[in-house]
């Protein structure tokens, strides 16, 4: 109901033809957006409390647990692909589980095993709301319409459920590396976000 147009640009990675004697034309088939989730080497962090799943041990027989484990430490991400997903209309998504090959090696890596979902399934299973996405546009989208034209930064308290609203100088953001470093050089000063 209200007068708000929303221009959203999603991108898709792949299509998917329905394999031969699957009913249908040539043409039949489904797009796809595609993800990776690397394995995290919890001995590199050195906290005894970090406790990650093995992969190459459990991907086979246990993809369920690896799987929740990840909800667990990257629900955000998980989440953010689904929404992505949903947004760009794909009818599957395909997430494959990285590992490195040597954990000392950051440039070479193992695909240890994918697994396609459907978006709206994954975002139930994950208890992802597609009303409480939209609700959340709109609830910013009222917000701002209240306060006056200008640049805003809005950011989330890593501790605590509460989100922050700065107003910032218009210029903010804009300028190039090289206008930065000649401005530090000067002994020049950022000015600082009120918070409202």
């Amino acid at each position: 109901g209200d007068d708000v147009k929303l221009v959203c640009r999603t991108e898709l990675h792949g299509f998917v033809k329905k394999k031969a004697g699957a009913g249908g034309g040539d043409d039949d088939g489904q797009y796809m957006t595609a993800f990776a989730l690397n394995e995290f080497d919890s001995s590199v962090s050195g906290d005894p409390r970090t406790k990650a799943v093995d992969w190459r041990t459990k991907i086979d027989a246990q993809r369920g647990a690896v799987l929740a484990n990840e909800l667990k430490n990257n629900s955000f991400k998980l989440a953010k692909w689904t929404a992505q997903s949903l947004l760009a209309g794909a009818s599957q998504m395909k997430v494959g589980f990285v590992s490195r090959s040597n954990p000392k090696n950051p440039y070479e890596h193992a695909v240890l095993a994918t697994q396609f979902y459907r978006p709206r399934d994954f975002a139930a299973q994950i208890t992802l709301s597609e009303g409480g996405m939209w609700g959340i546009m709109r609830t910013l989208i009222a917000l701002f319409r209240e306060r006056e034209e200008g640049k805003y930064v809005v950011m989330r308290d890593p501790n605590k459920a509460v989100m922050r609203v700065f107003k910032v100088p218009p210029g903010t953001f804009e300028d190039s590396d090289d206008d930065d470093e000649e401005e530090e050089e000067q002994g020049g000063e950022e000015e600082e976000g009120k918070e409202e």
